[in-house]
């Protein structure tokens, strides 16, 4: 009898309630399929698998995912309630609970951001799967729901060190503690130098002075201590305090909560799946990887785009080398560097060895930029000039570029400006990314070519003609934006977030479903169910 009634009674909320208004079209197709039969609700209240997948989307705040998406409250408050005070009260739990594992099957399965708005393509991220989808997978997997959910999310190795830190941080932090022990600095701070926040620093890492009157200067065991952190967070170890190692000095562990949730999100849009070779980049911390067989066959340093000209976040694959390459200047850097060089000096092409055409064709005629009053050029005319610079030792993309065709315009290349892999900060480019040892990246792509070898590249590039030799492998290439990541001893490592990325990305996860609250302890809602 009351099997009948709760069949009538369910039937009836899938096309009424106002619980389950995100996938509600979904739902009803899928209960109808049914013929209205629970799979959360026994007896009088929640079974086996409602009782795990309820405590496992309580648990979601450990996948960076805000519980209160997926109905917590709700399902909590009708727990708490008896049939009298709520008539529908099992049947709009059992809604609930489907509704909410819709929820995090999709927000888990990929982006949950706008892509463009955040200067992405989708089509080279995940997406998010359809509810339909979500709710075909379900029957198959009802009884062991906890084990099925926990395959959805990544499980590479920085996404489960992240997952992990997330959960320490959120169990062991005292958000009830404000930070008021900022560090200060007027400029940089260096080693045997003074500074009031010295003191401040000695509290930090429990070092005392060699005597009272050392107190404010910063000295050799302040210094080692700075350089260990410093490694610790992919900063250059030189114990010199400046505006990169202030910042992670101050980062509270609110920040890094934010900044573990916003890296997660990014980390759920790329396939765990890869094939046997491939290249990364990632721009916050300026390095690139090479990855043969599931092992990094080597890594280097590399130049980015700086904050004005960006290196945008991509997916594509190589198609081959060229050698000796020619550069034609794009139409930004034409604009914005070029034609006020040629209004100072008219002869400045000419003294880099660069030539100027009219127009794009094959058969453009050859100017003489001398002659042209650059002072009257406007961006319509600029648009029609085409500048070349041709091979050699003054060609910013050195001697190698490798063809990797993207909508962007951007690849990675050599460079004729090698003091730049020096620097800490080596967001400096205009976009594209210059490597340090591409020599290394044009052998890796070509090492499965047949009849390739290290004599056959020496050849070409003695000529210093310009070859392109293509391949067939398609090596994909990941261009990433990560401001967390594993050191080399697998420890987390929180960068820098070069472009103000984190920032963005988290103020929409916040509009989207807000992010997950760690500054009190809520009653385990599991409780309630008994």
């Amino acid at each position: 009898m009351y099997r009948s009634f709760f069949l009538i009674c369910a039937m009836l909320v899938i096309t009424t309630s106002a619980f389950a208004q995100n996938n509600k079209d979904a739902i009803d197709t899928f209960y109808i399929e049914r013929e209205g039969e629970p799979l959360w609700i026994s007896g009088y209240g929640l079974n086996r698998d409602g009782r795990k997948l309820l405590e496992f989307l309580q648990g979601s705040w450990a996948n960076g995912l805000n519980p209160e998406t997926y109905n917590i409250s709700k399902i909590s408050h009708l727990l708490e309630l008896d049939d009298d005070e709520h008539e529908n009260r099992l049947s709009d739990i059992e809604v609930l609970l489907t509704d909410g594992y819709v929820g995090y099957v999709r927000d888990i399965s990929g982006m949950r951001i706008n892509a463009k708005a955040n200067a992405l393509n989708p089509k080279h991220w995940k997406q998010r799967v359809s509810a339909e989808e979500a709710l075909s997978l379900l029957p198959m997997h009802k009884d062991d729901i906890e084990d099925f959910l926990e395959t959805l999310e990544p499980q590479t190795n920085t996404y489960q060190s992240l997952k992990k830190e997330l959960v320490n941080l959120a169990e062991n932090t005292d958000f009830s503690r404000i930070n008021s022990e900022k560090i200060t600095l007027n400029g940089v701070l260096r080693p045997g130098f003074g500074n009031n926040s010295v003191t401040k620093l000695r509290q930090r890492f429990q070092i005392d002075p060699i005597d009272e009157d050392a107190r404010y200067t910063y000295d050799p065991a302040l210094v080692q201590a700075i350089m260990h952190f410093q490694d610790e967070h992919g900063l250059k170890p030189d114990g010199i305090i400046g505006k990169q190692t202030l910042r992670a000095l101050n980062q509270s562990e609110q920040d890094k909560i934010n900044q573990l949730i916003v890296n997660m999100e990014r980390l759920r849009w790329v396939y765990d799946e890869k094939p046997e070779r491939f290249i990364v980049v990632n721009i916050p911390s300026y390095t690139l990887w090479a990855v043969d067989h599931g092992k990094v066959a080597f890594e280097m340093p590399v130049v980015v785009g700086r904050k004005k000209r960006k290196t945008l976040s991509f997916i594509t694959k190589v198609h081959g080398v060229r050698f000796n390459p020619t550069w034609t200047v794009p139409k930004t850097i034409k604009k914005e560097d070029i034609l006020p060089k040629l209004q100072e000096d008219p002869m400045y092409l000419s003294d880099k060895g660069m030539e100027l055409y009219d127009g794009y064709g094959r058969d453009s005629a050859t100017l003489d930029p001398s002659v042209i009053d650059w002072s009257q050029v406007s961006i319509e005319d600029l648009a029609g000039f085409r500048m070349v610079q041709g091979t050699g030792a003054t060609n910013p993309l050195g001697r190698f570029r490798v063809l990797m065709p993207n909508e962007h315009n951007i690849y990675l290349h050599d460079t004729n400006e090698k003091h730049y892999f020096a620097r800490v900060d080596r967001a400096k480019s205009s976009g594209c990314i210059r490597m340090k040892d591409p020599e290394k990246i044009a052998d890796f792509i070509m090492s499965y070519k047949s009849n390739w070898n290290e004599e056959k590249m020496s050849k070409i590039l003695e000529s210093q003609k310009t070859t392109d030799v293509y391949t067939d492998e398609g090596m994909p290439v990941y261009i990433l934006y990560y401001t967390i990541w594993l050191g080399d001893k697998m420890q987390i490592v929180y960068g820098y977030d070069v472009y103000d990325d984190d920032k963005n990305i988290l103020q929409d996860l916040q509009k989207l479903d807000g992010i997950p609250k760690f500054d009190h302890t809520d009653e385990n809602i599991i409780s309630a169910v008994d």
